[in-house]
């Protein structure tokens, strides 16, 4: 019998969730997870972020979650071998959501599970990701996987659309 904080020997707590790869059809409960989430429909930015994963992609790593045969969470990822001048194969997590009625039922915990097991046999060194500085959240689900601050630095620059080749601060 399996004692608080551990798990039976040969059972894991994400074991009642069904991870698989992505697939089109899935698009449309993505964007409704993904709307539930943030307050807004972004259904054209995951078409073709799906299309770009599933498609393009030479090596597909995107995942989706299943409980009682109903798709109930997500992540989408790419793989970068050599971009921004790191040599090292990478990862990053493009998007990830949970169905709020199921969070706390280790479908997140899922999802990262077989997405580093998938990239460890790609032999993938490092999975990145961006989180907005005050989704706490996320920023503690990301914590709770083992993340943690960078030491590369994300840059933007503010730009006017109105001025083509000027930046905010000209």
């Amino acid at each position: 019998m399996a004692t608080d904080g551990m798990e039976e020997t040969g059972v894991l707590e994400t074991d009642a969730v069904l991870v698989r790869t992505m697939r089109q059809e899935d698009l449309n409960v993505i964007v409704a997870i993904d709307a539930a989430a943030s307050g807004r429909r972004r259904p054209r930015y995951f078409e073709l972020m799906l299309q770009r994963s599933i498609t393009q992609a030479g090596l597909q790593i995107s995942l989706v979650a299943e409980l009682d045969n109903r798709v109930v969470g997500f992540v989408i990822g790419s793989l970068y071998y050599g971009e921004y001048g790191v040599a090292e194969p990478s990862a990053s997590i493009d998007a990830i959501s949970v169905d709020a009625r199921v969070r706390g039922k280790n479908v997140g915990k899922a999802l990262m599970r077989q997405l580093r097991l998938n990239l460890g046999a790609l032999r993938i060194t490092t999975l990145r990701t961006e989180v907005s500085w005050d989704d706490f959240g996320l920023l503690g689900f990301f914590r709770s996987q083992g993340f943690k601050p960078s030491a590369r630095i994300c840059l933007e620059c503010a730009l006017d659309p109105t001025r083509p080749g000027d930046s905010a601060e000209s």
